[in-house]
């Protein structure tokens, strides 16, 4: 393909083309500066935070290395945090636990920024003004992966410093600052090729994360099998698993990271190509003309936004049910490790100190899960800013359908599709266990834990309304709320954050199910808060300009 692509290239005159590129990286660095900026220090954080607490779970004596050794042989382990090749040094630590999902997150930078970029810019009309001096056809697309190629450096070359300066070897970290560097390279080829497909920003995301997400599942099922396990060398298909792969600080295997270069390229090369091949405005896939009439369930606000919002929601749906069901399925592993009491309370920790592993587990998998929903959620949200950024809500407003009618409409969404699909995967969880054990009850019990924390994903909407209807300019707010949420639901408990800190989140007030009892205060407290804050942002939508 590449070979291909420099053909026509050369045929079309490469330099005309990429005329503007600057200007274009310019304009991107204007606009996205803060994305970056943000996605590029948080992450890097991580390192540095897991390498200075090594210590306090891997002791230098027998019973460290004993906690070692179980943490690597527990499947469970492996498929949330990766493969473990050398938990016994600082560095080869600090890959297992944080490497892997740092891997994951820039992945998702890499696919977001890209399509941000480009075709969420064409989608709302900025781009044609650009296109309307001197700026080759290729400027956009060449500036935006610039911009997200050196974001990218600038995190590996953090990461490499930060492991140099606590104390472990230069080959090791720069072997790992290049693995977390180019993972997201490659998956910026992913947006990049995502955003030609479709003409829908919306449609590139999802098609985007979804790529993250199979690579992701697929690590996680093939580092949970056994070594000797064909399901195991299944981890080479997954972009996610290169970088832990080239061992660092385990082997320094630097010639697994030229297949992120090679996989760049080729994704690189075929968004170029395709982008030569589309009309401006328009993706490789045709849009489908509608039917002649509407059909009676788009007559309202609630069932445009439900028509609108019905692939994210199927997506969502499939992707979270499967692995629910995969994370579900290694819930019978805990007698393994009854015998290794740091690796126990570790766990116990994790599940905010159930006494039953497997009870501790399920409260774990369910705070991560309600993190996750609570994007989903935010995304449906969205829309709305989204619509009046492109100013098709005019559109609706212009009709007999009031500013509060058409918000409610996604606003209700926003909570109720996320409530059921959080009783899904509480169920899919808990299936492997009730088909293994025959205890049934254990769905029902399962079902109402993740209900539970609905208020949770409730309040990162309802920060969303307020901050929609009084000052769309903190759209970010309920991002980095139930951003934090989640990083502190996946590995604030993994890496020993103190107490004060994992309470810090909108879901540490929640009751714990099944770890501890049920409290009705904290769940229907936080639900009126959201509840509040919603009718607040409608209140402030209703009178405030719009656009």
């Amino acid at each position: 393909m590449t070979s291909v692509v420099a053909d026509r290239i050369a045929s079309s005159g490469w330099s005309s083309q990429l005329s503007g590129t600057g200007l274009a990286i310019r304009r991107i660095l204007r606009a996205d500066r803060w994305f970056w900026v943000t996605w590029v220090l948080i992450l890097w954080s991580f390192i540095p935070a897991t390498a200075s607490a090594y210590r306090s779970t891997i002791s230098d004596d027998a019973a460290g290395r004993e906690v070692a050794a179980a943490l690597a042989a527990n499947p469970t382990m492996r498929a949330m945090l990766g493969p473990p090749f050398d938990l016994l040094t600082v560095g080869g630590f600090t890959m297992f636990r944080v490497g892997g999902f740092t891997a994951m997150m820039a992945a998702i930078m890499g696919v977001l920024g890209v399509i941000r970029a480009t075709r969420a810019e064409e989608e709302f009309g900025r781009t044609e003004l650009l296109r309307a001096g001197s700026i080759g056809r290729h400027a956009m697309l060449a500036g935006a992966l610039a911009v997200a190629g050196s974001a990218s450096l600038l995190l590996g070359i953090l990461v490499a410093i930060s492991m140099v300066v606590v104390g472990t070897p230069v080959g090791g970290a720069l072997v790992m600052g290049g693995g977390l560097a180019l993972t997201p390279i490659a998956f910026a080829g992913v947006g990049a090729c995502a955003a030609q497909v479709t003409a829908s920003a919306r449609t590139a995301r999802e098609i985007g994360l979804a790529v993250v997400g199979a690579a992701y599942l697929l690590r996680a099922l093939a580092d949970a099998a056994s070594a000797d396990s064909p399901v195991r060398t299944l981890r080479w298909l997954s972009p996610l698993e290169w970088a832990p792969l080239a061992r660092p600080y385990a082997g320094n295997r630097w010639w697994v990271l030229p297949l992120l270069v090679a996989l760049a390229a080729a994704l690189v090369g075929g968004a170029f190509a395709m982008e030569a091949r589309r009309d401006y405005g328009a993706g490789m896939r045709a849009a489908r003309p509608g039917p002649a009439h509407a059909p009676a369930g788009l007559s309202s606000a609630g069932g445009l936004a439900r028509r609108l919002a019905r692939g994210s929601v199927w997506a969502w749906t499939a992707g979270l049910a499967v692995f629910a069901l995969a994370m579900g399925s290694m819930s019978g592993v805990f007698d393994a490790i009854a015998d290794e009491p740091s690796l126990v309370e570790r766990f116990r920790r994790m599940g905010a100190g159930a006494q039953d592993l497997t009870d501790a587990f399920y409260v774990a998998m369910l705070g991560i899960l309600a993190g996750v929903i609570a994007i989903f959620a935010l995304q449906l949200a969205e829309r709305l800013r989204r619509e009046e950024a492109a100013h098709r809500d005019e559109v609706m407003l212009a009709t007999a359908t009031s500013r509060i009618r058409y918000a409610a409409g996604h606003l209700a969404l926003a909570l109720i599709m996320p409530t059921l699909l959080l009783a899904l995967v509480g169920a899919l969880l808990a299936l492997p266990a009730a088909l293994r054990d025959g205890d049934w009850g254990v769905l029902t019990r399962t079902i109402g834990a993740a209900l539970v924390l609905s208020p949770a994903v409730w309040l990162g909407v309802g920060i969303f309304a307020a901050a929609f209807g009084w000052v769309p300019k903190l759209h970010l707010l309920p991002w980095l709320v139930v951003g934090w949420t989640l990083i502190v639901s996946w590995i604030g408990a993994v890496l020993g954050f103190p107490q004060r800190i994992l309470d810090a989140t909108p879901l540490a007030v929640l009751p714990q199910v099944p770890a501890e009892s049920m409290s009705w205060p904290p769940v229907l407290i936080e639900g009126a808060l959201a509840l509040v804050l919603v009718v607040a942002g409608l209140a402030g939508y209703a009178r405030r300009d719009i656009g």
